[in-house]
C-alpha cells in the first residue's frame, strides 16, 4: 500500500511517535508518499536519516495513495482532505492537536492505531462538501463556508436566494454555510445546531445578526444557495476551511454539495454521539 502523510509543523512532543509510525509502516512494507513542507519540517528535528526511503511531493499536487493520515488537529486534517481533493482515498486523523474532533486515533492510544489503523481494522464515513463559485473560482470546503466583513467595521448584507426564490437578508458581521461535518466548528460558536453528519444539509448561521429575529436555518444540502454580498468597503472576506480570499463588494456566491465526498476514517464501531461525548462533554 502507498500512505500518504501529511501534517502540522507543531509537533515537537511527539517527534518520537512519529518516527515509530512510520518505522513501522515502512517495516510492513508500505510505500510513504509525504507532503514536502511536513517531511522538510521533520528531518529538520529528526535528522536527514529520516527521509530515507520517503517520497515527498508538494500539498498542490494530488497523492496517488491508498490512504492518507493526517497528523495534528483539525487544521492538518482539512489541508490533507483538501489535498486528497476528490480522489476518494481515505483520511485518518491522528489528533496531536487540542481538540481534533476529526481524527479518530491519538498517540496517547497507541494500541488503537496498531490494532485499527495498521491492521486495516476501521470503517469508513462518507462526508459531503460544499462546493462554492465565486468571481476568483471554484473551491471546496469540508467543513464550512464563512462570509465576513473583513478589518472593515462597517456592517455586512448578504441576500439569499434558494432554488432561485429569495430567501432571507442577513445583516450582521457574517455568515456561515456550514456542512454536517462542520457543525460542530465555527457554527457551533455562534449558535447554530449540531447536525449527524449523515443529515443531508447545510445550516445557514448568521454572525452577530442585527436582528434578534433571526436564527439559524437548516436546508436540504441538494439546494442551490446564492448569496450576493455588499457592504460600505470594497471588499470581503470568504474563508473556506480556513483559507481566505478577498473578494470585491457585490459579489455573487453560489454554493451547492460538491460532485464527491471525503472517507473518513473511523473506528469500527464508533458513532457520532461517541464522538460528541468524548470531545465535547456532552
Amino acid at each position: 500500500m502507498t500512505i500518504a502523510i501529511n501534517g502540522n509543523r507543531h509537533q515537537e512532543n511527539h517527534l518520537a511517535d512519529i518516527e515509530r509510525l512510520v518505522t513501522e509502516l515502512m517495516r510492513r512494507d508500505h510505500r510513504i508518499v509525504m507532503s514536502d513542507r511536513f517531511l522538510d519540517y521533520l528531518v529538520g528535528k529528526l535528522g536527514s536519516r529520516f527521509a530515507i526511503g520517503i517520497h515527498h511531493i508538494r500539498l498542490s499536487e494530488q497523492p496517488l495513495a491508498d490512504m492518507a493520515i493526517a497528523i495534528g488537529g483539525d487544521g492538518a486534517f482539512l489541508k490533507t482532505a483538501a489535498w486528497v481533493g476528490d480522489s476518494a482515498i481515505p483520511v485518518a486523523g491522528i489528533n496531536t492537536g487540542h481538540l481534533g474532533f476529526l481524527a479518530a486515533f491519538s498517540f496517547d492510544r497507541p494500541d488503537e492505531i496498531d490494532r485499527h489503523l495498521l491492521d486495516g481494522d476501521f470503517q469508513t464515513d462518507s462526508r459531503a462538501l460544499l462546493e462554492v463559485e465565486t468571481p476568483a473560482g471554484k473551491f471546496y470546503a469540508l467543513n464550512e463556508a464563512a462570509v465576513t466583513r473583513g478589518e472593515n467595521a462597517s456592517m455586512i448584507t448578504v441576500d439569499t436566494e434558494i432554488n432561485g426564490h429569495h430567501s432571507l437578508t442577513y445583516k450582521g458581521d457574517g455568515l456561515i454555510i456550514a456542512t454536517p461535518t462542520g457543525s460542530t466548528a465555527y457554527n457551533l460558536s455562534v449558535g447554530g445546531p449540531i447536525l449527524d453528519p449523515s443529515v443531508a444539509g447545510w445550516v445557514i448561521s448568521p454572525i452577530a445578526a442585527h436582528s434578534l429575529s433571526v436564527r439559524p436555518l437548516v436546508i436540504n444540502d441538494s439546494s442551490l444557495l446564492a448569496a450576493t454580498v455588499t457592504l460600505r468597503a470594497q471588499s470581503f472576506r470568504l474563508t473556506l476551511d480556513g483559507k481566505t480570499l478577498s473578494l470585491p463588494c457585490g459579489s455573487r456566491l453560489v454554493f451547492h454539495k460538491a460532485p464527491f465526498t471525503l472517507n473518513v476514517v473511523t473506528l469500527p464501531g464508533h458513532t457520532f454521539t461517541d464522538t460528541l461525548r468524548t470531545k465535547l462533554g456532552l
